[in-house]
């Protein structure tokens, strides 16, 4: 299953890689823990938390909510 839509940057990058998002409108929980490119990883892992970005995500694996980035659309950072 694939998702694309609007999240709130609610931990951010850990030690391990790994992005906690909150969806909207849903306020659902979402782990990032890998990313399709260098450069998207590296973008990402910038943001703070309160930062909005639109991602594009595939679930990564059997894991429960873990999530693999595709692609971000422009950032907006709180």
């Amino acid at each position: 299953m694939d998702r694309t839509g609007k999240y709130t940057v609610v931990k951010a990058c850990n030690e391990h890689g790994t992005i906690t998002l909150r969806e909207h409108p849903r306020n659902g929980t979402l782990y990032v823990v890998e990313y399709d490119d260098p450069e998207l990883e590296a973008e990402l892992s910038e943001l703070d938390a309160g930062s909005i970005v639109r991602l594009d995500l595939r679930r990564t694996g059997r894991r429960g909510n873990a999530w693999c980035a595709e692609a971000a659309q422009p950032v907006e950072v709180r």
